[in-house]
């Protein structure tokens, strides 16, 4: 898999740590694609590839599915608690394990590289984070090729489905922008 363009419009994000400022909390609450339940997921996704879940439960639920994402990025936590079976399960999903450190609220510089090397590797690829995955979303779209589908889920709701398309890479560009540097 590669990220099919470099240099990208998003190398300036990966050199500090970026934080959420409030003013864009309740923007991030809206979903940025189709929001999908259930046995719908897997026609939302088609024929897209690689596949990327962001979200322990999303990451299961696609599994359990049928459906291996290519790339995915885990907690092992659910609503900010940690979760031994979560972990259990998880541990299971993909071939080869990174690791990254991001706190709540924040990308960090490391995301940039991991998730840049994740969508690089032949193998599925868990990302495992110390911290909490929700912003790494943006990271995901930013870095994924515009044949990806990205995967997040919207607790109580149901599973957003983003095309890695221009229209998502502009959004998260925009969103990017008005972050804390």
């Amino acid at each position: 898999m590669s990220t099919g363009s470099s240099p990208s419009a998003f190398d300036e994000f990966a050199n500090g740590t970026l934080r959420l400022p409030e003013s864009l909390r309740d923007f991030l609450r809206w979903p940025m694609g189709p929001l999908v339940h259930g046995p719908d997921i897997l026609p939302t996704i088609g024929r897209a590839s690689p596949v990327v879940t962001v979200g322990d439960f999303c990451t299961l639920d696609l599994v359990a599915r049928g459906r291996t994402p290519d790339v995915c990025v885990v907690d092992f936590k659910t609503k900010r608690q940690e979760d031994p079976e979560l972990r259990e399960a998880l541990q299971r999903v993909g071939s080869r394990a990174l690791r990254v450190v991001n706190a709540a609220g924040s990308i960090s510089a490391d995301a940039w590289s991991v998730l840049s090397e994740a969508f690089k590797s032949k193998e599925r690829v868990r990302v495992e984070v110390r911290g909490e995955e929700d912003l790494l979303t943006l990271v995901c779209l930013a870095l994924a090729p515009e044949s990806a589908a990205v995967l997040y889920g919207m607790p109580s709701q149901g599973v957003v489905v983003v095309r890695a398309d221009s229209t998502a890479k502009g959004k998260v560009l925009d969103i990017l922008r008005r972050m804390e540097r």
